[in-house]
């Protein structure tokens, strides 16, 4: 792996198919905040560094991500509602600051995850889960819909960032032990849920979900919760008297299950092979379910996971490449055939484009073919502007990631956290890959 130095390079990832062979040019300089990663890729981590603040919360000094940043200026913006920063956004923008610091050894980047790892530490409730906001004064928003301390996307993220962070820091940093202590108290709330060792489904539009999951049929959340369970089985030493992997792993296998049942075959389809998110609907953001289920499926051995994660990548994924893109469509049952129905392309996000750049470079990664690689190229263009508008939504000179794709000629230039985080997670993710290569 290449150490990593600032460099007054700028350039983002172009992309050229001739014979089945992959090239990414460079191009253009660039101010000195950017990070040269290869001869192909930059990352800019400006504008994110301008969203990282430092606060003091419940009485911890920690890194908070501030939410919204709005054109033309982008000046912060909390939410009258929620607050001025969460768990969901610092959980993914301190995966995205350690493996930034694993691939350029750059202590500022260590020591920005420390510190939004330590506001993950702050923001656990005493029944184990995360509260998500916090307020202007740093008080710890406990009561909105968004932000209670209960089974939800930010304490399935935390849970994430626990494993990516205990993975990169070094096994005697005090932060390591805080977060396995919180991360078992955590899932030991998991495994005590009763709902998700339910065998039961129910129906809607004559289609048949499992009700055992997160939200009863979420598979978008589950996929999380399978990630950061899959870190934690393998931050665990296979021979150590262990008592909960067994349960650990038999959940996993039911949450996977519960995922492969909400995916849509039907061969003449575009949208075959696609993981429906909620009961009968699929969108965009969120739907990380492929990369779960290849990450899971290598970790327990269930080529059961593998081969449905693969069905999805090897026929959805393309079918969204040649239609410019899709945000949501929902499925019925008529007469025993399967229809789509309230399709969308737009609005598309970036949040909807990284899990599938994800899944894409974790099957290149599982069977070195090629065509994945070309196909997480094509599918991280997007950033650079092979989209409908045909304008970028991350900019390498600022680092901003743009807050979406509204119609086919206009952009969101709003540049929130995470739309930046997810455009810098699937540049990273590139990045890292063609490291690997070199």
């Amino acid at each position: 792996m290449k150490h990593l130095t600032n460099s007054v390079f700028n350039s983002f990832l172009c992309m050229v198919f001739g014979a089945l062979l992959l090239c990414i040019l460079l191009c253009q300089c660039a101010p000195p905040v950017e990070e040269k990663i290869t001869s192909d890729t930059t990352i800019n981590t400006a504008h994110l560094d301008a969203l990282y603040e430092e606060k003091i919360v419940d009485g911890d000094t920690v890194g908070i991500i501030h939410i919204y940043a709005e054109f033309p200026d982008y000046h912060l913006v909390g939410d009258e509602d929620e607050g001025i920063a969460c768990v969901d956004d610092a959980s993914r923008a301190a995966i995205f600051y350690l493996r930034q610091f694993a691939l350029t050894a750059d202590p500022e980047h260590l020591r920005k995850g420390r510190m939004l790892v330590k506001f993950l530490l702050a923001m656990q409730s005493p029944n184990g889960y995360y509260f998500n906001f916090i307020w202007p004064d740093s008080r710890i928003h406990t009561d909105g819909i968004t932000t209670k301390a209960e089974p939800n996307f930010w304490s399935w993220r935390a849970l994430w960032a626990f494993g990516e962070a205990i993975d990169i820091l070094e096994p005697n940093d005090p932060l390591v032990t805080q977060m396995s202590q919180q991360r078992d108290n955590l899932v030991r709330n998991i495994l005590a849920e009763k709902s998700y060792w339910s065998t039961e489904t129910d129906t809607t539009m004559g289609w048949t979900f499992p009700t055992w999951l997160p939200k009863s049929s979420g598979t978008d959340q589950a996929a999380i919760v399978l990630i950061g369970l899959t870190y934690m089985i393998q931050q665990h030493d296979a021979t150590d008297q262990w008592s909960s992997r067994d349960s650990i792993v038999a959940l996993m296998n039911h949450f996977g299950d519960g995922l492969c049942q909400m995916q849509f075959e039907q061969t003449e389809a575009m949208q075959t092979g696609a993981f429906l998110s909620w009961e009968n609907t699929w969108h965009a953001y969120a739907n990380i379910q492929s990369y779960a289920l290849l990450v899971a499926g290598e970790a327990i051995d269930n080529i059961h996971f593998t081969a449905h994660a693969f069905y999805e990548i090897n026929h959805f994924y393309p079918a969204v490449l040649a239609a410019g893109g899709l945000d949501h469509f929902s499925i019925r049952v008529d007469e025993g055939k399967i229809r789509v129905y309230d399709q969308a392309v737009f609005p598309q996000i970036a949040y909807g484009r990284r899990p599938m750049v994800w899944a894409a470079l974790k099957a290149y990664e599982m069977t070195q073919d090629e065509k994945y690689l070309a196909m997480a190229t094509d599918l991280t263009a997007w950033f650079s502007g092979k989209n409908p508008t045909n304008l970028p939504m991350y900019d390498p000179d600022t680092g901003r990631g743009y807050d979406g794709i509204s119609s086919a000629d206009q952009i969101n230039k709003n540049a929130g956290a995470e739309s930046t985080i997810e455009s810098l997670l699937s540049v990273q993710a590139m990045a890292m890959t063609i490291s690997k290569k070199q």
